[in-house]
């Protein structure tokens, strides 16, 4: 509520003024990525998996460095808000008004599933003896109010610093319980080795080279320039300091966090062999028995998905203000106030909208792959050609546009077939991407060429 009071035009609530600095961009990123599924699910992944997981999950810091470098700056030079500011800014009205579609989808979804993950970390805290989906279902409700409450107040500046706040606190609770873990670890590491088999420890484990390959690239590709991420591609103070707060997380959170997760995973593995590996964490932190350990692991995670959450709820708002008010019906005579209302009303509508969507499906993970496979094969080749080449023509907005509703009408239909168990969706639909553009332009070519 304190950073409220410095709200006073649209572009306050939506960017933050664009006055971010690299460490407040750093932190907001940082708390922003490692959500439900980067924390609850890949401790879940490393107790099952093992040493692949470790692998795998780094694709999902990996692109970071590519978006800092390369695309981030694009999006701040030309002062943009949303993805689908930056397809019409590109390629024009067609693949804008598909990007905004794609990008609204996403974005409620993403909410959503990090409310489900709101709901399973509160539910560890209650007795077992009460009823485990009520439970979740009340703490949706219970997180996913808080959050609109100061995202509504507060818009993006109140995110950013809520995200420093819960940055902070993540890193200290996996990092203490690190520490607490760490001796009586390398007191039995002898008996661990002989009792976990031998694929725990190998960077395939026994899915193979190809589960390994499909999977890292279904990491690496599922969120890149997700709208929570890219509405932070534009609110650095200038391009450097976007530049060395988007590059410098990716470049941090692949080296450290995936190590901190395996090794949490490892001590579930030895202490409780045979659980539902989404049971890891919790069964950790009950295990530790400590209160102080316990209360700042849940505040860890409930920092985690709030963060995730708060940044996914400011892009919706973006992307309705921006993409859909001011774009598509042309509301750009309203005075800031009367926009400044619209944004935090549309922010509360599409916060209730993820609470519902959460209550009646909260399978997180599930949530996350069904936005993966709606967003990657249609947003991430138009974004990777413009952000790296400068040609602009009408032949080639339509070639993107094309690829766009083909490559995602054709993922939508792989979803359902049984090849999509072994090759991810999303990772397919980005190859196919690639291979219906190319048939498109050259299509375009050839026939330029018959026709003169």
């Amino acid at each position: 509520m304190l950073k409220a009071r410095k709200i006073h035009v649209a572009d306050d609530f939506l960017v933050a003024g664009r006055s971010i600095t690299w460490p407040l961009l750093f932190a907001t990123m940082g708390a922003t990525v490692i959500g439900g599924g980067y924390s609850i699910g890949a401790v879940g992944k490393s107790y099952e998996w093992g040493l692949l997981m470790v692998l795998i999950s780094m694709g999902g810091y990996i692109h970071f460095i590519f978006s800092g470098l390369v695309v981030a700056p694009k999006f701040r030079e030309a002062k943009l808000y949303t993805v689908a500011g930056y397809f019409g800014h590109r390629y024009g009205e067609g693949p804008r008004l598909a990007a905004m579609v794609l990008s609204l989808l996403f974005s409620v979804f993403i909410v959503a599933a990090q409310m489900a993950a709101i709901g399973s970390v509160l539910s560890t805290l209650m007795p077992a003896t009460i009823d485990a989906q009520n439970t979740i279902r009340t703490g949706i409700l219970v997180g996913g109010i808080l959050v609109v409450l100061y995202s509504t107040a507060g818009g993006l500046l109140a995110v950013i610093y809520t995200d420093v706040y819960q940055f902070v606190v993540l890193l200290l609770g996996f990092l203490i319980t690190l520490a607490f873990i760490m001796p009586d670890m390398i007191a039995t590491w002898p008996t661990v080795t002989n009792t976990l088999p031998d694929r725990f420890f190998t960077i395939t484990g026994d899915k193979g080279w190809a589960f390994m390959l499909t999977t890292f690239l279904a990491f690496l590709v599922g969120e890149t320039f997700a709208p929570g991420y890219a509405t932070r591609y534009c609110i650095g103070k200038d391009v450097r300091h976007t530049k060395i707060g988007i590059a410098g997380v990716g470049a941090f959170l692949t080296l450290i966090f995936p190590v901190i997760i395996f090794f949490i995973a490892l001590y579930a593995r030895m202490k409780f062999p045979d659980i539902d590996p989404q049971q890891a964490l919790p069964q950790v932190i009950r295990y530790l028995h400590n209160p102080f350990i316990s209360g700042i692991i849940i505040a860890a995670l409930l920092s985690a998905v709030m963060s995730s959450a708060d940044s996914a709820l400011n892009s919706s708002t973006a992307i309705f203000v921006k993409d859909l008010f001011e774009e598509t019906f042309h509301w750009t005579g309203k005075d800031q106030a009367q926009m400044l209302r619209i944004a935090r009303i549309c922010t509360a509508v599409l916060g209730v909208v993820a609470m519902l969507i959460a209550i009646l499906w909260s399978d997180i993970i599930e949530l996350l792959l069904f936005t993966y496979q709606v967003w990657a094969p249609a947003i991430i080749l138009p974004v990777v050609i413009g952000a790296t080449t400068s040609f602009r023509s009408k032949a080639l907005n339509r070639a993107i546009l094309w690829t766009m509703i083909l490559s995602t009408v054709i993922t939508f239909g792989y979803r359902y077939t049984e090849y999509a168990a072994t090759f991810d969706p999303a990772v397919f639909g980005v190859f196919l991407s690639v291979g219906v553009y190319a048939v498109i332009r050259s299509g375009e070519k050839l026939i330029k060429r018959i026709s003169n």
